[in-house]
């Protein structure tokens, strides 16, 4: 397949669009989202559901539109759409401010695939893609390219893969890999640590550092699910009521809502198994592992 033929193949999919009433802290609206496609929950998904949500029950834009008129939407229309979105200014200067915005539609038409982020496990950076608006941070990504250029939706992407700041793994992670991508390259190190200690034994800084890779392998162990009891209280306190943000988990993307009058975060329902179900909108995500989740209607 010629890059060619892949982009013509790519513009021409489609996405089942799914017509939902939720309340949205003011009372009842209707609103146009997508359900997911063979690709899975992917980023362009999430961006789409989470942009329609976050904009005004007043506001009619080109994306809402786009979506409100119709059952299913190529992802070339949606693609357009969503551009015109971004370059209105509704969302911030931040795409009129690229120095091309050709590479920000490149980059929009990638995300219906899937996108790389990397996790970070201590508190994120200052130009980390947290908004801006949030008291206490949940989880960022190193500020790779990509971030950058995901920056200009404005829309929190976070993540809830995280270890108390006074814990032993927070102090690993902070002295020796501050990213999931760190923390997988550190892991090699330990056979070679593991024969020196049986061997010839280790010095102070050597024996530092078999005891952190240690205590980093235990964390990534115990929570598989990549979510925290400590990362998801976190983002319970950092979103505002009626926030909407994208939660990043099980290396997936999906929708993330605080419900305004109960507080709890609730994940956008996107599954095309659920999308003939009017009454099935959201999930609630109250634990890690999802035995006490509940399915709701648009008005709970």
């Amino acid at each position: 397949e010629t890059p060619e033929s892949r982009a013509k193949r790519q513009r021409t999919e489609h996405y089942q669009i799914k017509h939902i009433r939720w309340f949205d802290g003011r009372g009842i609206r209707n609103s146009p989202i997508l359900t997911q496609n063979l690709n899975g929950p992917c980023p362009l998904l999430a961006l789409v559901n989470a942009l329609v949500l976050s904009t005004p029950g007043s506001a009619d834009t080109a994306l809402i539109e786009t979506l409100r008129s119709r059952e299913q939407v190529s992802l070339g229309l949606l693609l357009d759409a969503v551009f015109d979105e971004l370059m209105s200014g509704r969302r911030g200067g931040a795409a009129q401010e690229l120095p091309d915005v050709s590479e920000l539609y490149t980059f929009l038409v990638t995300l219906h695939t899937g996108m790389n982020v990397n996790p970070s496990f201590v508190k994120p950076p200052a130009s980390s893609a947290i908004h801006p608006a949030l008291r206490i941070q949940p989880g960022g990504f190193d500020d790779t390219r990509e971030m950058r250029l995901y920056r200009t939706f404005n829309i929190p992407l976070i993540h809830g893969w995280l270890p108390p700041s006074e814990s032993r793994a927070y102090a690993a992670f902070d002295r020796i890999a501050k990213t999931h991508d760190d923390s997988q390259l550190v892991q090699f190190q330990e056979e070679e640590l593991d024969a020196k200690l049986r061997s010839v034994g280790l010095n102070q800084e050597e024996q530092r550092m078999f005891e952190d890779v240690h205590a980093i392998k235990e964390f990534l162990s115990r929570w598989p699910t990549q979510l925290t009891d400590f990362g998801l209280q976190t983002m319970i306190n950092s979103l505002k009521p009626g926030e909407i943000a994208i939660l990043f988990r099980n290396d997936h993307f999906s929708t993330l809502y605080k419900e305004p009058r109960s507080g709890k975060l609730l994940t956008l329902v996107t599954d095309a198994g659920y999308s003939s179900h009017d009454e099935i909108i959201w999930e609630s995500l109250v634990d890690i592992n999802g035995q006490n989740s509940e399915l709701f209607s648009g008005d709970f």
